[in-house]
């Protein structure tokens, strides 16, 4: 009944150098219109499912997997097996590992293999452990769909995977939500601090491509590329779709950052302008600033003292008049990157931080904050609304976060 279900090898790209350095080994079968389709669930646990047949099944399709791959794999490429924690779960011991067998018996180094946890709902412990005689051996492990369950991060806290899997389908990038871009950029951003190799899968797209550069991506897998096929590709066969495809974010990401500098210059002369007034006229009054009339992307200003203590309100404009809110009066910002960052500057005086971007809890926009130096006792603080200068996914996530202003003197 299982003889119809095979292996076939959908590439992974590494992005720096263009070659497939790898494949992941996924099921396969004939349907009814005799088309090769998915085959994965075949090997999902159900109510009509046995489960010992759905383990012999899935460890034919490893081993034949492995066969393959040693006899078609270029030097150096890795295998990418999928491993469920049910059987994880099933294992009586960890001495004797069936992958391990299979491995040997096939004749691959296992430096050359990953096994991918999926669905990372089985007892961390045993996981763990597992893990840890996998490496044992010379086996990497990879957490596949991370991110799909927050409970995931107690795990990895617990175990660090060689490799993070990150599905981009469990994004929708064209939508525009910036949490949904801001969540994705977190997920790409963990695994490149804890020292994993991330990998986005389910790219098919020029801008998925470009929005997975932006979150730390090092491998790329998808239709973009190729979809799982039965043979195995030279290595280089894509290189040159990655180069054309690096040289246009390339410019694309150039183009962006000139519209952004562009548009920081002219916010450059409004913060100066703004300056000027607020060293006239204080931080209490708004009689000063009734001619000036701020850039629309300027959301409101306020300021703090050198230890990080507000104390002006937050100034704004609305109605054709400034406002003010006083509630704000004593708040402490010491501890903002932008501004520890700023005061701790060798030339505070021209220097202008901004943060990362984020959601301004009161209008639901999304900003960044810009800090300078109002004089050597007190420091401007300016939330600006931030705009994409295009419509690329990929243009929310490029700031630029550091410039210079005038002197003072």
């Amino acid at each position: 009944m299982n003889k119809n279900v095979f292996p076939w090898f959908q590439p992974i790209v590494e992005v720096a150098s263009g070659r497939i350095v790898g494949y992941e080994a996924l099921a396969r079968h004939y349907d009814d219109r005799n088309e090769v389709v998915t085959a994965a669930h075949r090997l999902q646990a159900d109510e009509n499912s046995d489960p010992v047949a759905r383990l012999e099944l899935d460890r034919r399709l490893r081993a034949e997997a492995l066969r393959e791959f040693a006899q078609h794999a270029e030097p150096g490429q890795v295998l990418s097996l999928n491993l469920s924690p049910e059987w994880i779960d099933s294992l009586e011991s960890f001495e004797q590992l069936p992958t391990l067998k299979m491995i040997h018996a096939a004749g691959v180094d296992p430096k050359q293999v990953l096994l991918e946890i999926t669905e990372i709902s089985g007892d961390i412990n045993r996981i763990r452990e597992l893990a840890t005689r996998y490496r044992q051996a010379g086996v990497r492990v990879a957490f596949d769909d991370f991110g799909a369950g927050f409970q995931q991060l107690d795990r990895l806290m617990v175990f660090t995977p060689d490799v993070l899997k990150i599905d981009i389908r469990m994004f929708d990038v064209h939508q525009e939500v910036h949490q949904k871009r801001a969540l994705m950029q977190m997920m790409g951003d963990l695994g490149a601090r804890m020292g994993c190799k991330v990998v986005f899968e389910g790219v098919e797209t020029e801008d998925e491509f470009f929005l997975a550069l932006h979150c730390n991506a090092s491998h790329i897998q998808g239709f973009l590329f190729s979809s799982a096929q039965a043979q195995f590709l030279p290595a280089d066969h894509f290189k040159a779709q990655v180069d054309r495809l690096l040289a246009v974010h390339l410019d694309l990401s150039i183009e962006e950052t000139a519209r952004r500098q562009w548009h920081h210059d002219g916010l450059k002369t409004e913060l100066m302008a703004l300056r000027e007034l607020l060293l006239a006229g204080g931080e209490h009054s708004g009689s000063h600033l009734s001619s000036f009339r701020p850039d629309p992307d300027i959301l409101r200003f306020y300021i703090c003292d050198r230890q990080g203590n507000q104390i002006s309100p937050n100034w704004f404009f609305r109605d054709e008049q400034w406002q003010s809110d006083d509630s704000v009066l004593g708040s402490n910002w010491s501890w903002r990157p932008y501004f520890y960052q700023l005061v701790g500057s060798a030339d505070y005086d021209r220097r202008v931080l901004s943060s990362i971007s984020y959601s301004d809890i009161k209008t639901g926009q999304i900003c960044h904050t810009l800090s300078l130096a109002l004089d050597e006792r007190r420091v401007l603080l300016v939330d600006v609304i931030e705009r994409a200068q295009s419509s690329r996914p990929m243009s929310a996530l490029i700031a630029c976060q550091s410039d210079l202003m005038p002197s003072l003197s």
